[in-house]
């Protein structure tokens, strides 16, 4: 027999803790006293409960629980990270919440600032409309003040508005004439007949429509003129500068040759007699003629004539100044043209200054002056004729004007006298 059949016989199988006397000995006698003592019973005479057989759970059983216990507890996680969610979402929406009315605040700070700032312009706007107002009505009674200034003078000196206006004209065309004719200014001289020209259109006067007809003919004349305009002043010095470096030209000139006191000759003079006169004779026959190379042959002047020829070169240039200034083309071209010539006919061009000399006289002749100025006599003219016309109109206006003045003196009735009692 094995264990499991025999426990019994196990010396180390327990005993069943729920066995007690009274169960091994169901029918039991009267009990002892309590000094008695209780028999042993042997252990041969003791039954024996049987183990109680564990459960044991099937493969299916377990995998079955364990797919429960992970059922449950990703159901628990889906339920944690749906609440996760569920606060995340709850969070946003706070948070959007208050960024709107963040928000909304803002722009209802804005626009009441908006608002103040339309009533302040409104104000101002006002204030303008007023201020603009009262200067409107300053400018009515200054316009009045001095149309009574202007017919009081007229009273005293005789004079007219008129006259006083085409007095300044005919000094604005005086002073552009002669800008032009002196400075050949024909900027300068556009902006004066601009300005002659609208005091002319201040006159309001139907007259001065042939003098403003000049004076536009002259003023569009004037505009070509002044939009091909050269810088005059800095040709005229760059000119001026050719004339301070004519000096400075390496002009040919003689170069004596002195033997120095020190130097002696190859062979030596022979004591006395013949050999010594032949010897001195052929050393003067020598020093009479020397050689100079040169490595481009130019004519050799004389002190005179290089004098003469640095003068003329000055003249030149001085003359193309000249014809600068009254815009000839041909004149300038022609007087630097010829001082290229004598320079380079004249004057050794090793050094740099000559060479820049040159060069600076090339850039100067391919300039292309302006055309000839266009005069204003014209307006001049028209200036005068608009004087003698004004000049018989302010009478007949003066005569008119009396005559109305009588006439409406006469047709004036008499004012009625009380009769007396």
């Amino acid at each position: 027999m094995t264990d499991e059949q025999n426990p019994a016989s196990s010396p180390s199988a327990p005993l069943p803790s729920s066995a007690s006397p009274a169960q091994d000995n169901p029918d039991p006698g009267p009990h002892p006293s309590a000094t008695a003592e209780k028999k042993p019973v042997p252990e041969k005479t003791r039954p024996t409960r049987p183990e109680p057989v564990r459960a044991r759970l099937s493969v299916a059983a377990r995998l079955t629980l364990t797919l429960a216990l992970l059922l449950s507890f990703a159901a628990l996680g889906g339920a944690g990270y749906l609440f996760y969610l569920q606060q995340l979402e709850r969070m946003s929406y706070a948070q959007d919440q208050m960024s709107l009315t963040s928000q909304i605040s803002e722009r209802g700070t804005q626009i009441t600032a908006l608002k103040n700032e339309l009533q302040q312009a409104s104000q101002q706007l006002a204030q303008d409309r007023a201020a603009l107002i009262k200067a409107n009505e300053s400018r009515t009674q200054l316009q009045g003040r001095m149309a009574a200034l202007e017919k009081a003078i007229a009273q005293v000196t005789g004079s007219h508005r008129i006259d006083w206006m085409l007095k300044e004209v005919e000094h604005f065309i005086f002073v552009a004439e002669r800008r032009l004719s002196l400075l050949g200014d024909a900027s300068g001289a556009l902006a004066l007949l601009q300005e002659a020209d609208d005091i002319a259109r201040a006159m309001q006067e139907p007259a001065v429509r042939p003098l403003r007809d000049a004076l536009v003919k002259d003023m569009h004349s004037l505009t070509l003129a002044a939009e091909t305009s050269v810088d005059t002043d800095g040709l005229f010095v760059r000119i001026d500068q050719l004339v301070d470096r004519v000096p400075a030209l390496n002009i040919p000139r003689y170069e004596l040759y002195q033997e120095s006191p020190g130097a002696s000759s190859a062979a030596p003079l022979p004591e006395n007699g013949l050999p010594l006169f032949w010897r001195r004779f052929t050393d003067f026959l020598g020093s009479l003629i020397r050689f100079q190379k040169h490595e481009k042959a130019k004519p050799l002047l004389l002190t005179a004539e290089r004098d003469y020829l640095a003068q003329s070169i000055v003249l030149l240039l001085e003359q193309s100044q000249l014809a600068l200034l009254r815009s000839d083309t041909q004149a300038y071209r022609l007087s630097l043209t010829e001082a290229r010539r004598r320079v380079d006919s004249y004057i050794h061009l090793q050094t740099q200054e000559s060479k820049l000399f040159l060069s600076e006289l090339d850039a100067l002749v391919q300039i292309k002056l302006r055309p000839p100025l266009p005069g204003i006599q014209d307006s001049v003219r028209g200036v005068q004729v608009f004087r003698e016309f004004w000049a018989r109109e302010k009478i007949e206006r003066e005569q008119l004007l009396q005559k109305i003045e009588r006439q409406s003196a006469t047709a004036r009735p008499a004012p009625a006298t009380e009769a007396k009692p």
